[in-house]
This record gives structure tokens, C-alpha cells and sequence, in this order.
């Protein structure tokens, strides 16, 4: 059954789309429309968003929509929305993401422009997600301010990523000279169905940190095609920035990455965030409190040196892995043995789920398989996710820099430490502020601590289940 015009989505609500009870209609747009839906399984609410049912029927879209949702739902990254899962049924081709209370962006720039110290810092963050996926070869291609969640404590979640690129190659959308996303906010070379790539994707986010900064898109017409050729012509407006009093250094930054040619622009997302950065402390200015754990970007370190500093664990209903290996050998119980981590990268992790970590897994069990672990989060924001380890080295914390961040206030910078050996998995805290606890028992620091199958450990207030997998 086809379900194309309001009527007919809203039938969707009571009903079930695999698991997924779904509960009300939270939104609309011109690709897709999203629902609160129910999780009874996990006991949890998700977003569903269902695409236009005609796709269905093209077995381009078919093939392109299987595919790109599985590359992206291989990607984990603190400012990327989870795809918990994709399908179809009947007729209906929909996708399952974390459901995020505090709104979209643009739900906050129609409040009011934000200061420039909040706008920068949502833009680092988006910034910060479309490295990850610009780093395994995906590009946005509809980077906007109604694509990027915010939960209340101000964290960004970039969300839709490839719908633009799914629907760009299906047989009854693409016509000469369009390209599929959002005029305002779409580079020169996308408006005029050039092929784009990531510096695409930057110019977008250029157009949402001035609309952020104005309360206004720079650029806006009648017509898609006339705000097309503003886009290609007319220069960014920059007495809009000057009106609201926006720092010099950070209007550098911004008519950089709007350049006209790709080339102009900055040509990667780690030298945006470290311009912006370096743009923020000229003007004296500062990020919001709840970033403050954010470091300027520096080169990233040979592939050698990064062993042990990347992300550890990855969402266990994709079989996520923990990246890094133990240097030495370590005796439970001896401080003087706690495996020592390298100085961490300071972006934030970005990792795709695979298992090309798997050769560390050097012990098995009696079946044959590797003895990993599985750390499932039973509170906070995080709460219903499970992140699987191989048998290597996991810094646990709250910033970046950690293989596994928990976003709990309660939780330190550097909290604790994971790892495996001699056949067994050790938990360690590491000065943290308010302690980690095993059942109830609270871990000297540095002191390494056998776990059990079943064992409940609390990173300050954040509790978690762990668990033996094998």
C-alpha cells in the first residue's frame, strides 16, 4: 500500500512498521516525513522517517537506498544521528534513528539569531560529523538547519545523511540541472547538478552558520533557479554580519568557506574547525560552557602513533568494535602495570563499524570465538545503547579524546579505562571526580578490577551493564 498525501500517513499512526509502534507525526518535508515511534523490545521512543511511497516502485531507488543506509549506518560519531534500522513493509521504505527531544536547529534560529560563540559552536560540531562521514567517502548534500537535532543539553546531531544522494539517482526525480536538496543552502556546483564532494558540503555549512549568526539565509528568491544564480553570482552579503556586529576574524572565516569555486574554500572540515577556533580566540571570545572540553585541532598523527587513541566500542546491534591494542603486560591489581594510553587525538572519534580490529582478539572461548565485551547503558542520554569491545585498550570519559564518551555531567574527562588479558576483562578508574563502581563498590584509582558477566558499573551517575560476548 502506497502512501503518498497527508491522509494517508497520518493512517500510519497506531500502527507498526516492524517493531516500531508508531505514535504521532513530529514533521515533514519535501524528502521525507517523521514519526515518533515506540520500541517496546528496548522500551524506548525512536524517529521513523518514511519516504515518499512512489520510490518504492523504482528499483533504482531500491538498490541506492539499501545501499547508502547501510554506509551510513555503519558510521558512529557523537554528531551523528544512530540509524538503529532501515527497511521496508508494504510498501512504506523507512528509516529508524535516535529520537532527539530538543528540536531541530532550525527550530532555534526561528526563536532568534544566536550569539556568535552558540552559533560557532554548533557549527564545530556539524563540522565535526561531516568529518566522519566526508572521511569514508560520504557526502551530505542537504546540510540545512532542519537536519540537525538538538538535545537539550546543546549537543548537535547531524541527521539525513545520503537521502539527498538516494534521491539524486532514482529515475523519476533527476532532471538536467537539479540537484536534490535545499536552494538556500545549496553550493553553486550542487544547484547546477555539477558533481560535488565534501567542499560541497562545507559552503552548506557556511550558508547555515550565517543564517545562524543573521536570523536570515543570505541568499532568497521565488524561484529555486533564481536563488540558484544568486548562489553562483551575487556576492554573501556581509552587511548583514557587520549589522549584528559579528567579529571580523569570524566573517574571514565564513566568506571562505561560501566561496564561489570549491577550490576557495577550505578544503577539509579539520582545517574549518581549526580556523574557527583560532577565529574565536582573535575576537576574545569563547565557546558555550557545556563545549569547554573542546581542544584546538591539530594534525592528525601517523597512522602508527594513533594505535590506542581511536574510538573503542561501537553500537552492539552492529556489531561495533574497540580500536587500539595493549602495549604491555598487565597484572590485575598492580598500578605500576595500568596500561598507559597515548595522548589522545583531539577530535571527537569517528569510526565505521567493522571487524577489521578483530585480529587482536587473540583469546577464544571454547566455541572457537573471540571473547569480547559489551557495555549496555541503562540511564542519561545515552540510555538503550550497547557498545561492543574487542580485546584491546578503551579510554572511558566524557570529552573528546576518549575511545567512548558519556555525555553525563557526573562523568569525568578521563574517567576509566577497559581493557583484556590473560583471558579476562579489567576495569580500572582513573581519578575520576566522582568515582566508578562496580556493584555497588567503589574502584581505588589506577587499582585494576576483574568483571563478571552481569557485573553493574556506574561512571559516576551513568549506569552500565556489562557483559561477556562470545
Amino acid at each position: 500500500m502506497g502512501l503518498d498525501n497527508n491522509d494517508d500517513l497520518d493512517s500510519l499512526v497506531g500502527k507498526s512498521l516492524g517493531q516500531f509502534r508508531i505514535v504521532e507525526r513530529i514533521g515533514a518535508g519535501g524528502m521525507a516525513t517523521v514519526f515518533k515511534a515506540y520500541q517496546p523490545t528496548l522500551d524506548r521512543y525512536v524517529a521513523v522517517k518514511v519516504l515518499p511511497a512512489y520510490h518504492a516502485q523504482d528499483p533504482i531507488f531500491v538498490k541506492r537506498f539499501t545501499q547508502e543506509a547501510r554506509s551510513v549506518a555503519k558510521l558512529q560519531h557523537a554528531n551523528i544521528v544512530p540509524i538503529h534500522e532501515f527497511g521496508e513493509q508494504d510498501g512504506i521504505t523507512y528509516i529508524v534513528m535516535e529520537y532527539v527531544e530538543g528540536g531541530t536547529l532550525k527550530d532555534r534560529l526561528k526563536q532568534r539569531a544566536l550569539t556568535v560563540p552558540e552559533a560557532v559552536d554548533f557549527v564545530i560540531q556539524a563540522a565535526e560529523g561531516l568529518g566522519c562521514a566526508h572521511s569514508h567517502g560520504i557526502i551530505h548534500r542537504d546540510v540545512k538547519p532542519a537536519n540537525m537535532l538538538l538535545r537539550k543539553d546543546g549537543h548537535l546531531l547531524l541527521s539525513d545523511f545520503g537521502i539527498a544522494k538516494i534521491l539524486e539517482g532514482t529515475t523519476n526525480l533527476t532532471r538536467v540541472g537539479t540537484g536534490i536538496g535545499t536552494p538556500q543552502y545549496m553550493s553553486p556546483e550542487q544547484g547546477t547538478g555539477q558533481p560535488v564532494d565534501r567542499r560541497s558540503d562545507i559552503y552548506s555549512l557556511g550558508i547555515v552558520l550565517f543564517h545562524a549568526l543573521t536570523g536570515r539565509v543570505p541568499f532568497n528568491a521565488e524561484s529555486p533557479l533564481t536563488i540558484t544564480v544568486k548562489h553562483l553570482n551575487d556576492p554573501l552579503p556581509v552587511e548583514y554580519l557587520r549589522h549584528v556586529g559579528v567579529p571580523q576574524p569570524i566573517e574571514q572565516v565564513l566568506l571562505k568557506m561560501t566561496a564561489k569555486a570549491p577550490a576557495d574554500r577550505y578544503q577539509t572540515t579539520d582545517a574549518l574547525i581549526e580556523a574557527l577556533t583560532r577565529a574565536l580566540t582573535a575576537a576574545q571570545l569563547t565557546l558555550p560552557r557545556w563545549r569547554t572540553g573542546l581542544q584546538p585541532v591539530g594534525s592528525p598523527a601517523s597512522p602508527a602513533d594513533q594505535l590506542g587513541v581511536y574510538p573503542g566500542a561501537g553500537p552492539f546491534a552492529n556489531s561495533g568494535v574497540g580500536l587500539g591494542r595493549i602495549s604491555q603486560s598487565l597484572t590485575p591489581g598492580s598500578q605500576s602495570m595500568m596500561p598507559t594510553a597515548k595522548p589522545p587525538m583531539v577530535t571527537v572519534p569517528c569510526y565505521e563499524l567493522s571487524d577489521k580490529w578483530a585480529a587482536y582478539d587473540h583469546y577464544k572461548a571454547p566455541n572457537g570465538r573471540p571473547i569480547l565485551a559489551r557495555l549496555s547503558l541503562q540511564n542519561g542520554y545515552m540510555a538503550g545503547r550497547s557498545y561492543l569491545f574487542h580485546q584491546v585498550v578503551t579510554t572511558i570519559g566524557r570529552t573528546n579524546g576518549n575511545d567512548l564518551i558519556i555525555s553525563g555531567r557526573t562523568v569525568s574527562r578521563r574517567h576509566a579505562r577497559l581493557w583484556f588479558e590473560g583471558g579476562r576483562w579489567y576495569l580500572a578508574d582513573v581519578n575520576s571526580a566522582n568515582g566508578t563502581l562496580v556493584n555497588n563498590l567503589r574502584l581505588q584509582p589506577n587499582q585494576a578490577v576483574p568483571l563478571n558477566d552481569g557485573d553493574i558499573i556506574n561512571f559516576g551517575d551513568e549506569t552500565a551493564v556489562f557483559n561477556i560476548v562470545y
